[in-house]
């Protein structure tokens, strides 16, 4: 029996549901197709896979992903699409999985519309044809849109999806802000209790207790489709934190400015945001009503020029900078300088970052020690390095050519082995439909192909789970051989050192007066 896998997607851009929730129209009319074309066939739809609003350019499809898994596992011999173009619009993607996994799971491709069919080797050409068309489409609407946003940009109409915290997005004007009564007051209370002396921290402190929403959960409260990625690591709970005011007052939105295009994607495959630099900001004055009096900004601005750090870009970045995180709430653990009181010597020591911004939301409070965190770390890597680093330590893999060439022969037998097992089955199929076999022993001769089948999947799958394991550990061993050239005790933790071994750095809550755990997690 031929299983057919049948994938149906729609992208944002083109879906017709009337409720978010309900599965569009179209997603029911592909499916509704390619059912009666498999009944019409007489083949088993093995599955229906769907991903709705998803563009054909992502990779991440999650039901996409989980057929390409079926694939390759050998339970479909047949994928069916709408189109090529609803399979995928990444041509890197078309020419490896229809071009040359498919091949190698046997798998055949239908697209019913275009008549893409890679059974018919004169279509490979048709396909490849498509696929450029499908891909030049997707640029060509990325820099249509790029034009059209730059422009808008030009002339100060406001592109962005949420509006800034104290305004709203004009209902009449999607491209204007307009004050939002609730928030606005909360946005000019911050500037004037910075202003009057305040820190971060004591600001964050009231705005929570006064129970007032981060700008992160008010805009959810607004839409419910807003999302942050950030907040949401953060694990802030709806709590305001030192970051938010940090930028808050100095975000130009509150004199009526627009200052836009400060970040933009990679390409239209590469969906990574890249830093525009400052200079490159589209800029337009008076666009909106100012939340902010011009006067007030003004003395903002030259109050944060004052509480301005000097920055040496040569300065040497701190060992554990980035490395140190909270056990509790998984937040980063910021570091505190402070000096002896005839300030001849610096010190420093690290808090949670949830604690120490004001948001109060972790029961890991205690300071930790810097110079003591630093003489755990470099006791416990001196302790590794005499245990694993020395010369007799190390396994040498001299036979690792050897493993792997026996890895190597036992995979092509397996893989003559399944392509003979397909050969046959084909040749079944073919004397069924000459009756030469009943249709009873052709479904009896085909289970037990499919039972080989799986069964030197499973083989396969584990001969290269041991080439992978033989393959890190001789990745490890180098490694270790470079470290003893390198390395014999370590006696000051020093920013390459930790570059070197550490991954992160875990810090617990102090137990008593004297005791917390402390994870170090290596990359070794």
């Amino acid at each position: 029996m031929v299983n057919a896998g049948i994938y149906t997607r729609l992208s944002d851009e083109d879906r017709d549901k009337l409720h978010g929730t309900d599965e569009s129209e179209s997603i029911q009319n592909q499916k509704a197709m390619l059912v009666d074309y498999c009944k019409e066939r007489a083949w088993n739809v093995y599955d229906i896979y769907c991903d709705e609003d998803y563009s054909g350019i992502d990779r991440k499809r999650p039901d996409f992903n989980r057929m390409l898994a079926d694939c390759e596992r050998g339970f479909i011999d047949i994928v069916l699409c709408k189109s090529q173009s609803r399979f995928s619009r990444d041509m890197e993607v078309i020419e490896k999985y229809i071009h040359n996994k498919f091949l190698e799971w046997n798998v055949r491709f239908i697209g019913v519309v275009d008549r893409a069919d890679t059974l018919d080797v004169a279509n490979k050409k048709a396909r490849q044809i498509n696929g450029l068309i499908n891909e030049w489409y997707l640029e060509d609407t990325s820099e249509n849109i790029r034009k059209t946003l730059d422009s808008k940009r030009k002339r100060g109409e406001f592109t962005g999806s949420f509006a800034p915290f104290g305004y709203l997005v004009n209902p009449e004007n999607k491209n204007h802000l307009i004050i939002d009564e609730y928030a606005a007051p909360i946005v000019r209370d911050i500037f004037k209790w910075y202003l009057q002396g305040w820190g971060y921290r004591k600001i964050v402190i009231h705005l929570n207790e006064l129970g007032i929403p981060n700008p992160t959960f008010y805009k959810k409260r607004l839409n419910s489709k807003y999302v942050n990625s950030c907040a949401e690591k953060s694990k802030s709970q709806g709590l305001w934190t030192s970051s938010t005011i940090f930028w808050l007052i100095r975000n130009e939105t509150y004199i009526g400015n627009l200052a836009q295009g400060r970040s933009h994607f990679v390409s239209y495959k590469n969906r990574k945001l890249k830093k525009v630099p400052k200079d490159e900001w589209v800029r337009v004055s008076d666009c909106h009503e100012a939340v902010i009096d011009l006067q007030i900004w003004v003395q903002m601005q030259e109050k944060l020029g004052e509480r301005t750090r000097s920055c040496n870009s040569s300065q040497e970045i701190h060992a554990l900078a980035g490395k140190v995180k909270c056990a509790v709430c998984g937040n980063p653990m910021l570091r505190n300088v402070y000096y002896n009181r005839t300030q001849t010597k610096q010190y420093y020591n690290l808090k949670c970052k949830a604690y120490k911004s004001g948001a109060m939301n972790c029961s890991n409070m205690s300071a930790i020690s810097g110079l003591q965190l630093e003489g755990v770390i470099i006791e416990q890597l001196n302790v590794w390095l005499k245990n694993y680093c020395e010369q007799d330590n190390i396994e040498i893999q001299s036979d690792y050519d050897v493993k792997l060439q026996r890895f190597n022969t036992e995979t092509e037998a397996i893989l003559a082995a399944r392509a003979k097992i397909l050969s046959k089955k084909e040749k079944l199929y073919e004397d069924k439909l000459e009756d030469v076999i009943t249709k009873e022993e052709f479904l009896s001769f085909s289970r037990k192909c499919e039972k080989e089948i799986a069964s030197l999947n499973d083989k396969l799958r584990n001969l290269e789970l041991q080439a992978e394991s033989l393959h890190q550990a001789s990745i490890d061993t180098e490694y270790r051989k470079k470290l003893i050239d390198k390395y014999t005790c370590i006696d000051e933790l020093t920013r390459p050192i930790a570059e070197e071994f550490i991954e992160k750095v875990v810090i617990g809550e102090k137990v008593n007066l004297n005791q917390r755990e402390v994870t170090v997690h290596w990359k070794f």
